[in-house]
């Protein structure tokens, strides 16, 4: 009996292999420790985070296949670090409609990247992301700690930013290339 559930099951991680994940939740309570990591790549773009938490926490987490999005959100009452890193690409220009410009001239979208990383002693970090073609992100740190943040995108348009804070914050960070 035993043996036909052992094959079953082999049978259904044999097939789930060939197929990506469309949509994975997670959510955990704990006054223990927690880390939890994630990451995901197509073309147009990719993602790894990661976060740990030491005593009461918790925590909730989204990733979705189709649309490559992230979503996470963290409270804890004691320590919590936290680290993520996003790539896409910035959108294309429109098309020209001057009949003049050259191929050359006409580029197609460009890498950005966003990052966040910290340590909190105690509060909230949430953090949205949509690699991809616009890649766009949303931040949101609520403790006591240092965090870094940073962004940046490079094309026709070079845009750079990163930030540093400490001590009692409120953090609120939205890029969208």
């Amino acid at each position: 009996m035993r043996l036909n559930y052992l094959a079953l099951g082999s049978l259904l991680l044999i097939l789930a292999s060939f197929t990506g994940a469309e949509y994975l939740g997670t959510t955990i309570s704990t006054d223990g420790t927690l880390l939890l990591s994630g990451s995901g790549e197509n073309p147009n773009g990719s993602f790894a985070s990661r976060v740990m938490t030491v005593g009461v926490s918790e925590l909730s987490r989204i990733i979705t296949g189709e649309e490559s999005g992230i979503g996470l959100s963290v409270q804890g009452a004691g320590p919590v670090l936290f680290s993520d890193y996003t790539t896409g690409t910035t959108l294309p220009p429109a098309a020209p409609v001057c009949v003049f410009l050259t191929a050359d001239r006409i580029h197609a979208g460009n890498r950005a990247d966003l990052f966040t990383s910290g340590i909190l002693g105690h509060g909230t970090y949430t953090m949205t992301r949509v690699p991809g073609p616009g890649l766009s992100g949303e931040t949101l740190v609520n403790g006591t700690g240092i965090a870094l943040l940073g962004s940046g995108a490079e094309g026709n348009d070079t845009t750079r930013s990163a930030g540093f804070v400490s001590g009692n914050m409120t953090v609120h960070d939205l890029v969208r290339f």
